[in-house]
Parts: C-alpha cells; structure tokens; sequence
C-alpha cells in the first residue's frame, strides 16, 4: 500500500511538472506561474502533512523551509523581468534554506569533516562555471552570493547527513540537496551566461525533483 501511495505522490507531480515545461517552453507566463506555485505548494503539502504526524518541532522547521519555497517560486518568475519581484524571491528562498540548516543543526549540531568536503568542493565548482562562463550578475550580485552560500551550505549538511546516517530516508535528503545544488547551477548558466531553453528546463526539472526528494525526507519517516 506505501508503494501505491508513493507512486501515485510521484506519477501526479511528475506530469504537473512535465506539463509545466511545456508552457515555460511555449513562453505562456501565467499559466506557468500557477502551475510552478502549485507544484511548489504540492511538495510542501506533504511536507507539512509528514512534519504535522511526526510532530516534532525540529520537523517542523524543516518544513517551514519548504513553505517559504511557495512565495519564492512564485516571484522567482520574474528574474528577467522585474529585479525587484526577483530579489523578493531570493530572500523567500534565503529564508527556506536558513530554516533548513537550523533544522539539521538542532538534529545534528557538530559540523562533519564531510559538510567541509563537499562545500569546499561545491563552492569551487560554482566559482569554474562563473569564470568559464563569464557568468554577467547584475545589481542583485551580492544578494545571490549569501544565498548560494546557503545553498551549497544546506547541500552540504543534507548530504553528510546521509553519510553519517545511511538510510532511506536520509538518502532522500541527500539527493534533495544535491539536486537543489545543481539546479540552482542551471539556473545561473541560463541566467547569467546563455539563454538556452535547455538549461532553465534542467533547472526546471533538478529542482522540483529536489524539492519534492526534501519533502519525501519527512514522508518517509511517516511511512517507513
């Protein structure tokens, strides 16, 4: 019944998602924006459910994070139209992330030789892409410099968190990191360096997978 029930969670995000490149592709910008803040909502609906029936304070922080998710996806459709909507949408994601690592230090407060690992190599792979690239921030440069510092951060601490302890659930939460890492790096290739469709639909795609690999850390607990 758990496997029916993740499944079904997976299959209806999976074709909202799916159908919401499409309309990015086709440049319908309402219809995109709805269905993005929907399928942001979505994750942190179960989120939210799965923190309610654990209840436990530190969970709920956790999905807090991805509560916040929702208004930053939404102002997040604006960064090449509206700088200021766009810095809205930064801070809502700063937001989620501090509530993220404060839910990983409250469970896990010594730092790891790992979390320094894997953000120092984070850090240096971001850093290759924005040389190579020549990646051209604008005003908001500074802004989006403390919020990937967040980022790579809360990547960090989810993956040494797997590492430290394997498990199903853990492992979701390593990949929901990962893949928020990675997306975020699409997103500044798109943004900063080229304007391929290819890129923002790998952003797209890495980061709702992201999103919904973070909320499936709590469900699994629930389920498990």
């Amino acid at each position: 019944m758990t496997g029916i029930v993740i499944t079904v969670i997976i299959t209806i995000y999976a074709a909202l998602l799916a159908y919401y490149c499409i309309l990015e592709k086709r440049k319908k910008f309402w219809p995109a924006t709805i269905l993005k803040v929907i399928l942001s909502a979505y994750a942190a609906g179960v989120c939210v459910y799965s923190a309610i029936l654990l209840d436990n304070f530190i969970y709920y922080i956790f999905a807090l994070g991805l509560v916040f998710a929702v208004p930053a996806d939404f102002f997040l459709q604006y960064i090449k139209s509206d700088l200021t909507k766009y810095r809205i949408g930064i801070s809502f994601f700063g937001a989620m992330h501090i509530c993220l690592i404060i839910s990983f230090f409250l469970a896990n407060p010594i730092p790891t030789l790992y979390e320094f690992i894997i953000f120092v190599v984070f850090i240096a792979i971001l850093l290759i892409f924005q040389i190579k690239g020549k990646w051209k921030m604008g005003k908001e440069k500074t802004q989006l410099t403390v919020y990937t510092v967040f980022v790579v951060f809360m990547a960090a601490k989810a993956i040494s968190t797997y590492i430290a302890a394997p498990s199903l659930f853990t492992l979701a939460l390593a990949l929901g990191g990962l893949l928020f890492f990675l997306s975020d790096l699409f997103l500044g290739i798109w943004a900063y360096s080229t304007e391929r469709f290819v890129y923002l639909a790998l952003n797209r795609i890495i980061y709702f997978a992201g999103q919904l690999s973070l909320a499936f850390y709590l469900f699994l607990m629930v389920v498990g």
